[in-house]
């Protein structure tokens, strides 16, 4: 009768040690809910991502442990995002293109036998967060920061509205692992995070962040101060992978590179503005290390680069007048 007794309390034991486990490994965050009925009806523009691509390079690769890193595109057009994989679903980051979402989502499920639990949205650029809806209707929760959602809705992205949304931090915890969103400050664009893996030592820095390569363009969506406080902020993370949304992973030795350039353009172009040069003079007279002239892309963007410094530099100036 005791045996029998002592049996019974190591089961009930059991099932609630089994039931606390799950309860704590259960997904959760801390975001906030986003009313979806405000945006039932919005009008969208064609997306651009959504043709067929079968020929379109596509990856989902091992970065270390459960942490993987898929692509889209090729060569200088190509698009990441980091990927968690975990037992009670995957994060995806920038799902990129709506014609490769569905891929990923099935490559996912093919080789892990999970599906996408969470797509986090670094910013609220088409380029990187097209094929979001594929995944939110097959159950994902999407992430951003809340600055997002006017762009997404103003500009007519035909993606995903997110589902939670939040400030400046927030926590997700999925099968174990625990990923933090933090918005440092206005940088490309004011809705951009940044979005760490402590226990992989990673970080999803988009478009901020580079390796080798000048910024895009004429630094569209472009905010200088917050832009240097990003890369300091990242140049303080105890991280050794960092996923740029193109291209290849960098490092940190890389971002300094990186904010010395942007912070040296800055300043010559402002030295320039100064001393009364117009745009045609201007140009002309700043200066690249050898090193950046070495860089991806430096013949087709540099000029660009100077440009999008000269519009920051005279909208953010007033001399004596």
């Amino acid at each position: 009768m005791k045996t029998k007794i002592l049996f019974k309390h190591l089961i009930l034991i059991a099932s609630l040690s089994l039931a606390f486990t799950s309860t704590a490994r259960a997904a959760s965050d801390d975001g906030i809910a986003v009313d979806q009925s405000k945006y039932a009806n919005r009008e969208v523009l064609p997306d651009f991502t959504g043709g067929e691509c079968p020929n379109n390079p596509r990856g989902l690769t091992q970065i270390n442990g459960n942490l993987y890193r898929h692509t889209s595109g090729a060569g200088l057009a190509v698009h990441s995002g980091l990927v968690l994989i975990t037992t009670e679903g995957a994060l995806v980051i920038d799902p990129a293109m709506t014609c490769t979402a569905g891929w990923l989502q099935d490559e996912i499920k093919k080789r892990f036998n999970v599906g996408v639990k969470y797509v986090v949205y670094t910013h609220g650029h088409a380029d990187h967060i097209s094929g979001a809806q594929v995944m939110q209707k097959a159950g994902a929760i999407v992430v951003a920061n809340e600055r997002a959602i006017e762009p997404i809705v103003g500009e007519k992205i035909p993606t995903a509205i997110p589902d939670r949304v939040f400030d400046k931090e927030m926590t997700i915890k999925l099968g174990g692992e625990t990923v933090l969103l933090h918005r440092v400050a206005p940088s490309h664009s004011d809705s951009m995070i940044m979005v760490l893996f402590p226990k992989y030592k990673a970080l999803q820095c988009t478009d901020v962040c580079e390796n080798h390569t000048l910024p895009y363009n004429d630094f569209l969506d472009f905010y200088y101060p917050g832009w240097i406080d990003t890369l300091n902020w990242v140049l303080a993370q105890d991280v050794d992978v960092i996923d740029i949304g193109h291209y290849t992973p960098a490092t940190k030795k890389d971002q300094l590179a990186l904010r010395d350039y942007i912070v040296d353009l800055h300043q010559q172009v402002l030295d320039l503005v100064r001393k009364g040069q117009s745009w045609d003079q201007l140009y002309r007279n700043v200066k690249f290390s050898d090193e950046v002239k070495s860089w991806t892309a430096y013949e087709s963007m540099h000029t660009l680069n100077i440009l999008g410094m000269f519009r920051w530099v005279s909208s953010h100036r007033r001399g004596e007048w």
